[in-house]
């Protein structure tokens, strides 16, 4: 195995992350809904209304008409800026403040000269709207003493006298600080999710299950959807996808054949009969596989067992819709003889469980299992065994001797390398032989070398997909006449 810290954007597949994000969506409403909150405690809390009073004032010289005046702009406005600098002086303020026999005025000062013309504009701020109307008022009233003070020749004539204002002038647009605060707790939230997906060490491609799966890569079934119609969905017509429903698509069904066939080739060459197909985790795909391969089996003309030994949560009644007249755990508990049940629509004989037992791994390790398997063995072709998921039991460990093969089943993006690599140890270290895994429910963007309709390689005899369907490569027929004669050897 190479260094599993490298990392590689070839490990990485676009819409793994978008099924993240889209898992994670209320994570991300509620990150843009609490930074909107947030921001509006803040508006509440430190912001705070202003209201500004403003008049304008033409600036003239006593000396001249006022033709004159407009004649002669440029040398009006620099007497108008000279004066807004004055008017915003300390001088002027502690005049005004000390003929109103007060220390400070309310408000900020501000002055502007219009361009290309003599009009000064002046400008009072305050956090009342009367404390603004108020100072300015005050200034104008008081303007002649400046103008002693200051310019002897110079005449202000109010042409827009102030007015209280009715409306602040910082107003905060609630909407806006909302919309920007949403989309800034979103896209953090995303930026972060992102972040963690693209560490994290699950398996996205098969590239990366080469380089962070230390066992062999048996097989590859992509996403395959069981209620393609909204009325199926609605109604979750489908519990599971088998190969014989019309929802399976012609991709996944030569997928699982491809798998049979393997399957079936490792068992012939090895002698054995009883396949262990055991997952990490639950919602792997597990079931869905073993009994589909079952079913592929059985329809190659072969007599199949499919047991479901998962006395924790038996799902295979589930997905073939049958409940079984005798349970697996009353058969190992001697309450009812041991029967197989044939399911003549699939060909296929079943050892179902419906009921959770609280004793699953004592039973599973009792005689009763071991003599039922070699009662099995002896009138089946295959058996097919379908585990507890090996994580949170150990009931698998107890399988894994008494079978003589064993997949693991590995669902993308699921579960973290290092516990794959785990549970292929696990399974190594029983009596079956390990195969190797399943790369299960893979989804691959378009145009990728791993797309089923873009350049997709089937895996030892699988067949080469195309835009015009499907041929057999070369290079897998040769290995399958070279397997053949090895076989007949």
């Amino acid at each position: 195995m190479e260094n599993e810290s490298v990392f590689r954007w070839s490990e990485l597949n676009p819409l793994c992350l978008l099924l993240r994000l889209g898992k994670n969506f209320l994570l991300i409403l509620m990150a843009g809904l609490i930074v909107v909150m947030l921001a509006a405690a803040a508006l509440q809390t430190f912001h705070e209304d202003e209201y500004t009073a403003s008049a304008t004032l033409a600036v003239n010289v006593k000396s001249s008409s006022y033709s004159a005046v407009l004649a002669d702009l440029s040398a009006s406005s620099e007497i108008a800026s000279t004066f807004t600098q004055l008017f915003q002086s300390d001088m002027f303020r502690k005049l005004v403040s000390s003929s109103l026999e007060t220390e400070t005025l309310s408000g900020t000062l501000s002055a502007s000269v219009i361009p290309e013309t003599n009009l000064l504009v002046l400008q009072v701020t305050a956090v009342s709207p009367t404390d603004a109307y108020r100072t300015l008022q005050l200034m104008l009233e008081n303007y002649d003493t400046l103008s002693e003070h200051a310019f002897q020749n110079i005449i202000l004539k109010e042409l827009n006298s102030p007015t209280i204002p009715t409306a602040p002038s910082n107003p905060v647009n609630l909407m806006s600080v909302c919309k920007k605060g949403f989309l800034l707790g979103a896209g953090l939230m995303i930026v972060m999710l992102l972040f963690f997906a693209i560490r994290s060490d699950t398996v996205q491609t098969t590239a990366a299950f080469r380089h962070k799966i230390d066992a062999r890569l048996f097989a590859v079934l992509h996403h395959e959807v069981k209620n393609k119609t909204l009325k199926t969905k609605l109604k979750r017509a489908n519990k599971g996808l088998l190969i014989t429903m019309p929802a399976a698509g012609f991709l996944f069904t030569e997928e699982v054949s491809r798998l049979s066939m393997k399957v079936e080739y490792a068992a012939q060459k090895r002698g054995s009969k009883v396949l262990l197909v055991a997952s990490a985790a639950e919602n792997e795909g597990k079931s869905t596989v073993a009994a589909n391969l079952a079913l592929s089996l059985a329809q190659s003309g072969k007599k199949v067992l499919l047991i479901d030994a998962d006395l924790h949560k038996a799902a295979q009644f589930k997905i073939f819709g049958y409940k079984p007249r005798t349970e697996l755990s009353a058969m190992l508990r001697g309450q009812a003889p041991a029967a197989l049940e044939h399911l003549p629509q699939h060909n296929l004989y079943a050892l179902f469980s419906t009921k959770t037992d609280k004793q699953a791994g004592e039973l599973l390790a009792s005689d009763q299992m071991t003599q039922l398997l070699e009662a099995c063995r002896q009138s089946m072709d295959y058996i097919i065994i379908d585990t507890p998921p090996m994580l949170p039991f150990s009931d698998v460990e107890i399988l894994a001797g008494q079978a003589d093969l064993s997949l693991l089943v590995v669902r993308q993006d699921t579960m973290p390398a290092a516990a794959i690599n785990d549970m292929a140890d696990a399974l190594r270290q029983g009596r079956a032989d390990f195969l190797g895994c399943v790369f299960n429910d893979v989804s691959s963007a378009p145009f990728s070398s791993s797309h089923p309709g873009y350049g997709y390689y089937g895996y030892g005899y699988g067949y080469q997909y195309g835009y015009g369907g499907y041929r057999q490569g070369r290079r897998h027929r040769k290995s399958q006449e070279q397997e053949g004669e090895n076989g007949r050897a």
